[in-house]
């Protein structure tokens, strides 16, 4: 608390003491002494003159003025958005001495004009932080929001790599004291806190006023001033090109410019020159972006129309990331020595360096008996390694004499059938007709036994495991299209339908076995690749608006080709949900394993995912 020894806001929100140096804070840290954790507060002038209706001069700049309290509806609106992880969670917005206050979450992370302050990006570094800003804002256009405020201060580089977006609020409520009416037409009468009936400028004249008054607001930012924003009103206003989600990417591509190039693509000296600049001339050139210059200059055309669509432009920015070189070699880089046994350490026996540190440790004897006895004793330390190595060398040879033994005594000979026998000398499914037949005769009999084994089953997992194994909150199920695996206690098989897939379903959450519906002569030999765009299963999860994919990687079960993931998205009746992947490609076919359920049983997702991996055999 001693760090917070200022003023205090709404009766909850304490402030640092600024400096001597300092009049107004603009953004600063806070402390919530209701939930006693640190927020991040932000601070709103209301200026006198704000407003581009006529007949309000802005006598009133407090809360109870028509542009302040036009300017709390946009943000309440704004911060009333579902919350998604790659934009910052608002969590109040009130108005307090003659400002507007927007308090949010405190995020681990770096505003990127911090980061541009001390060097450029490289254009594929550049492209995933505009990856995750596209789905920011994929997430706000999905709502029939247009952010409006994308720029260098309002997109965070947090510790761990990623971006998030914040300043939707703060657009929003500076774009209201200008005179325009940033809210859809869908949220304000969804009840966001108005009327409902503000319409914004009406009139040439009042959109031109708005316009002077939002160059006054927002400054020489050209992430700000798309060519649709900056436009000079005419007496055909109308036809003007509406402002939409396409100055989101222009600001997108405006960004890019400046964090590869390190300079913005216009000259930002004088507000009404860059107004004047974006709608008369084309931007600077690109010519250090590289492989991203074709997506900035597309992104910077006057024209919105001719900007790339976004699921075109998220497409071209996913394949950059990916074709991104290795990183250098850094200075504090380590090598690994060459495969070369003469240079590699010798590693010597623990023994050794025991035996020879108590040596040296041994101090000289005063008397030649007392030397005697040490003598004696040393000799006794130096042999017990070797002794010891000796032990261990004639417990070996006991095991594996043992091991023999029993193998020659017990384990069944040529043409036996006893049903104990190791599952690895099962012979293969033979194959007749095109369709696979398991064979329950041991691999090195030679005569046909009388009667099958009662343990000869099809393939299973390296170590197996039995229905007691499993507890009671799982059951071993042996599925009629060929497959095995453990499914939660009390799940219903919901059978095989159209699509090749088995469903087992228990509630609200749902196990999705596909065996071997795909070949890899239609979808290729990549698992991986499979997973991410081939797999039918995860189409709703392209084709979400609001999406996220982590954990995608590649493995190698038991000498079988398979990769997982994990995801989360809006399926179609909006719900938000998690899945669990696994893709496994035995022969020729892909076998998928999937769990879908609501992100609030994320965890027993997991888990159950976790044992059917584990458990999931084939019959072939």
């Amino acid at each position: 608390m001693d760090d917070y020894a200022g003023r205090v806001l709404a009766e909850r929100y304490r402030l640092p003491r600024p400096p001597a140096d300092e009049y107004e804070l603009v953004e600063t840290r806070a402390f919530d002494t209701y939930s006693g954790q640190e927020v991040l507060v932000r601070q709103i002038l209301l200026p006198e003159v704000v407003s581009a209706e006529p007949g309000d001069g802005g006598d009133d700049p407090g809360p109870g003025s028509d542009s302040a309290s036009r300017a709390l509806e946009a943000a309440r609106a704004a911060g009333a958005i579902p919350d998604h992880p790659r934009l910052v969670q608002v969590f109040d917005i009130f108005t307090d001495g003659g400002s507007l206050w927007i308090v949010s979450e405190l995020v681990p992370a770096r505003p990127l004009a911090a980061l541009l302050a001390d060097k450029r990006l490289s254009p594929y570094r550049a492209a995933e932080i505009a990856s995750d800003v596209l789905t920011a804002l994929l997430a706000l256009h999905a709502h029939g929001w247009t952010h409006r405020n994308v720029t260098a201060g309002t997109v965070l580089v947090c510790d761990d790599g990623r971006a998030m977006l914040s300043g939707l609020a703060a657009g929003a409520a500076q774009e209201a004291l200008a005179g325009y009416n940033p809210v859809p037409v869908r949220a304000l009468a969804g009840g966001s806190g108005g009327s409902g009936s503000w319409e914004g400028p009406d009139s040439a004249l009042e959109l031109e006023r708005a316009r002077q008054a939002r160059m006054h607001l927002v400054g020489p930012v050209t992430e700000r001033w798309a060519p649709e924003q900056a436009t000079p009103v005419h007496e055909n206003w109308q036809l003007a090109p509406p402002v939409g989600p396409t100055v989101d990417l222009w600001a997108l591509g405006s960004l890019l410019f400046r964090s590869v190039q390190g300079h913005p693509p216009f000259p930002e000296e004088s507000t009404a020159e860059l107004v004047q600049l974006v709608c008369a001339e084309p931007p600077a050139y690109a010519e250090e972006c590289g492989a991203l210059r074709p997506i900035v200059e597309s992104l910077l055309r006057q024209d919105p129309s001719e900007r790339p669509d976004v699921e075109e432009l998220r497409g071209w920015l996913r394949s950059l990331v990916r074709s991104a070189p290795e990183p250098d070699l850094g200075l504090q880089t380590v090598r690994v020595p060459a495969d070369d046994p003469h240079k590699l350490p010798i590693v010597r026996r623990r023994g050794e360096l025991v035996r020879k540190r108590r040596q040296a440790a041994d101090p000289v004897p005063l008397h030649p008996s007392h030397g005697r006895h040490k003598r004696a004793k040393a000799k006794k330390r130096s042999r017990a390694p070797r002794s010891l190595g000796l032990t261990l060398l004639l417990a070996v040879v006991l095991l594996l004499v043992a091991t023999v033994a029993y193998a020659v005594l017990f384990m069944p000979r040529n043409g036996s059938t006893n049903g104990s026998a190791d599952t690895s000398q099962t012979v293969p499914a033979q194959v007749s007709d095109g369709k696979p037949k398991p064979s329950t005769a041991p691999a090195t009999s030679k005569a046909p036994s009388h009667s099958p084994s009662p343990s000869a089953t099809p393939s299973v997992p390296s170590t197996t495991v039995t229905a007691s194994d499993l507890g009671s909150d799982f059951k071993l199920r042996t599925d009629s299209a060929g497959f095995t695996v453990a499914v939660p206690t009390g799940w219903q098989r919901q059978g095989k339908n159209s699509k090749g897939q088995v469903r087992y379903t228990g509630g609200d959450m749902e196990l999705i076995v596909v065996p071997g519906r795909d070949s890899v002569a239609d979808f290729g030999s990549d698992p991986l690749a499979y997973q991410s765009d081939g797999e039918a299963e995860l189409d709703a999860f392209r084709s979400s608006a609001w999406s996220s994919a982590f954990g995608a990687r590649s493995l190698d079960l038991n000498g079988v080709s398979a990769a997982e993931g994990e995801y989360t998205y809006r399926d179609s009746s909006n719900r938000e949900v998690y899945a669990t992947n696994l893709v496994m490609l035995r022969g020729s076919g892909y076998h998928v394993v999937l769990f879908v359920g609501p992100t609030a049983h994320t965890a027993e997702l997991k888990r159950y995912f976790d044992k059917a991996a584990e458990t999931y055999s084939t019959s072939s």
